[in-house]
């Protein structure tokens, strides 16, 4: 065991996201059927916050390290297809934000060609939720019209990508011009605001609407966004970034023929293992080829995680935040 002791961060009780501490461990040994990753880097994502809080689906056991992905060199290993010196990604439902990491070796993930640590570290979480919504949820197909909500977050931006390298046409909401801007630089078709969100659809689809809508804020937007969903349309139902979760008009659905899918990535391949490696290698060659890279808004230190954490909740960030050891 190379080190005796590491840093990390640790939530002892739900509450504020101020409320996580910078603390020391005691390294423990691996067994025959892991490695040790020393992190070189870890994404923040939304979930993080809202664990912290105690807001998410998921609850930890207190206390726990919050953190869902994060990329690394392997440190020590006694498997020869994982030595020593390799790069990989790892991804878990909490534990990230670590200086080290015990991993099973099943759950490593193969580090892009050209990927720096740090989307590396951003790469995972957000391109594997946008994999399951569209392709496996969604069934997406080249020529048709997507609304992704939130188009410059993280699972906003990798939607964005993602669509647009199957051929979709892709139109992103954004809140600044700054974002909407950047969606456009990333492959959206169209990029517009919130204030006039159902008019603009419109407009872009000559009063056609949309197929799908990717929606990873819910609130109000979500009851917007029924306005301009096609008939027979596939509301992609990510997460409730507003705070606010929305009641749907269920003769709505009746009246337009339309499908609401809900998208946990995680979960959908703990129902469906089989499924995951070939999704995951299917993404990697994505990636290889340039077509997802995630963008990363900013890098902190990983005893700065409260900061990094009220970014996101303030709508800070373009892309990804990322915290380094």
């Amino acid at each position: 065991m190379k080190n005796s002791k590491y840093s990390a961060i640790l939530c002892n009780s739900f509450g504020s996201i101020n409320n996580i501490d910078y603390v020391k461990f005691d390294s423990l040994p691996i067994k025959s059927n892991q490695v040790r990753i020393q992190v070189k880097a870890c994404g923040v994502n939304f979930p993080d916050k809202l664990m912290i809080e105690g807001k998410y689906q998921l609850k930890p056991s207190l206390p726990f390290i919050p953190g869902m992905e994060l990329s690394g060199i392997i440190s020590e290993s006694n498997n020869i297809n994982f030595p020593i010196g390799t790069k990989v990604i790892y991804q878990m439902r909490y534990g990230a934000y670590s200086e080290e990491v015990i991993a099973n070796i099943d759950d490593l993930k193969i580090f892009p060609k050209n990927f720096s640590f740090e989307e590396a570290a951003g790469f995972s979480v957000a391109s594997q939720t946008a994999y399951v919504a569209l392709i496996e949820r969604a069934n997406i197909i080249k020529g048709q019209t997507i609304l992704v909500l939130g188009g410059t977050g993280g699972v906003g931006l990798a939607a964005v990508q993602l669509a647009n390298a199957i051929g979709a046409i892709v139109i992103a909401v954004c809140s600044s011009k700054a974002k909407q801007k950047e969606a456009i630089k990333i492959g959206a078709r169209y990029a517009i605001g919130y204030e006039d969100m159902i008019n603009d659809v419109k407009e872009i689809t000559n009063q056609n609407g949309v197929d799908i809508i990717y929606d990873p804020i819910g609130g109000e937007y979500f009851s917007k966004s029924l306005k301009v969903i096609k008939w027979g349309g596939k509301i992609l139902v990510i997460g409730f970034a507003s705070g606010t979760i929305p009641n749907l008009p269920i003769n709505i659905a009746l009246i337009k023929g339309i499908s609401v899918l809900g998208v946990r990535a995680g979960e959908y391949f703990r129902k469906n293992p089989k499924l995951k490696k070939p999704a995951m290698n299917k993404l990697l060659n994505i990636a290889n080829k340039g077509l997802i890279t995630p963008v990363i808004h900013d890098t902190l230190k990983l005893k700065d995680a409260s900061k990094a954490l009220k970014r996101i909740e303030n709508r800070e960030v373009i892309g990804r935040l990322i915290l380094k050891p």
